[in-house]
């Protein structure tokens, strides 16, 4: 009895504190935006005379838009409102709006905790509502990148201009971006592609934001590899990134030229049997010479042999299967950042259907979901016991599918959210 009256008596106090909480709820910009435009939404939680403990703030999913939280602090605010004194924070999230049209943002959800830790009630803000628009120029058919500035660079490894290819070898192709007040997981994914007999390979994104006084830099590099399967000239096609100027409110582009690569053929066999009769016919006069000729034709072997163990090392090094005995690795270490950043290299090597198909299968979109949720938003948890469970079932669906018996039922939008430590989740809110 003594205990369920403690119960009850808690309740209670939780129901009263939460209704003398204000929450307060807007939009920065507060009108209408344009697609791709970062939109702030600020959730303010005021409590009367003194805060016990900051509250864990979570934003629900607003279909057609990616959401963020801010890596920074909460903001303290102190207000009387009422004749009353307000001690509380502001908490901020950036809204990508990926569609035009009008966009429903659900109401923050506040869990209200005591001194001591425990959850003692629940507040909620108001919904929000964003108009999208859809500027002349821009395809809205993926992520748009909408900034006051953008800028995009390459680089290559080796230099094509002095690189001596031969069949098996390669080329490594890194892009840049910068854009301001866009964070580097808020960037699309460029689109790159590759002539017939080259193959492309391409690694995980990696971001390098920077934030100085809640002002964000975002910063993204894409690295692929061409890997060039036989003699010839292939054009490695330019990189188009397309941007709204919303400073100019103008359609622009940055364009990163392509190049021609030319891919030397190895010796021809007419020649080579040549040589092996000339040789022979010198080693019936000289014995010396044949030994000679011996050394020679080893150290051709050699070559030849060291060659396609290079291209054997190349191919298994950015392979499917590598990055899923990765990805299988790093899960059971519990690790949610190292695991999102194999799952994403594991997906990006599958062929487009079957990464579609994996994506959406029941066996691995709750745990992927769920380690979204713990990176991204902070309103849920991941451990060693499900980072065991994801590698389970990468190897479960895995082997379904090279027996063509995965069937997924594809969600009612992708995710949002790759792996990018700019943005992190905020556990001190949910």
């Amino acid at each position: 009895m003594r205990w369920s009256f403690l119960a009850a008596l808690c309740v209670l106090a939780g129901r009263a504190a939460a209704d003398e909480v204000v929450v307060r709820t807007s939009l920065d910009p507060p009108g209408g935006s344009v697609v791709g435009q970062p939109v702030r939404l600020h959730v303010d939680v005021l409590f009367p005379d003194a805060m016990p403990r900051p509250p864990r703030v979570r934003l629900g999913d607003a279909p057609g838009a990616q959401t963020l939280r801010f890596e920074t602090q909460a903001v303290t605010l102190r207000e009387a409102i009422g004749g009353r004194s307000y001690v509380g924070q502001q908490f901020e999230f950036v809204v990508f709006p990926r569609r035009g049209g009008t966009i429903e943002i659900p109401a923050a959800e506040i869990t209200l905790i005591d001194a001591a830790g425990n959850t003692v009630g629940a507040a909620k803000g108001d919904p929000q509502r964003i108009g999208v628009t859809v500027p002349a120029g821009i395809d809205a058919s993926g992520p748009v990148i909408a900034a006051t500035a953008v800028t995009v660079s390459q680089s290559w490894e080796p230099d094509p201009n002095g690189a001596r290819l031969k069949p098996g070898g390669a080329l490594v192709r890194s892009v840049r971006r910068q854009a301001a007040e866009v964070p580097a997981m808020g960037m699309p994914d460029l689109a790159f592609s590759a002539p017939d007999g080259v193959r492309l390979y391409r690694d995980a994104p990696r971001s390098a934001d920077r934030i100085n006084r809640g002002s964000v830099t975002g910063e993204r590099i894409d690295r692929v590899t061409y890997v060039f399967e036989k003699p010839g000239a292939y054009d490695l096609p330019p990189i188009v990134q397309p941007w709204w100027d919303l400073g100019g409110r103008q359609a622009r582009a940055e364009t990163l030229p392509g190049i021609r690569a030319s891919v030397a053929a190895g010796p021809s066999e007419a020649p080579r049997r040549q040589g092996r009769s000339a040789a022979w016919a010198w080693v019936a006069g000289s014995i010396a010479a044949g030994v000679l000729l011996l050394g020679i034709l080893s150290g051709r072997l050699r070559s030849r042999w060291a060659a396609r163990w290079r291209r054997w090392r190349t191919d298994r090094s950015a392979s499917e299967a590598t990055a899923r005995s990765e990805l299988r690795r790093v899960a059971r270490t519990g690790d949610a950042r190292a695991t999102y950043a194999a799952l994403t290299t594991w997906l990006c090597r599958l062929p487009t259907d079957a990464c579609r198909r994996v994506r959406a299968d029941p066996r691995l979109a709750p745990p992927i979901q769920q380690l979204e949720r713990a990176l991204f938003r902070g309103d849920d948890d991941w451990s060693v016991e499900q980072g065991r469970l994801l590698r389970d079932a990468v190897a479960d669906v895995h082997r379904d599918l090279t027996r063509g018996l995965v069937r997924a039922h594809p969600p009612a939008l992708p995710p949002l959210n790759p792996p990018l430590p700019a943005y992190r989740a905020d556990r001190s809110g949910r």
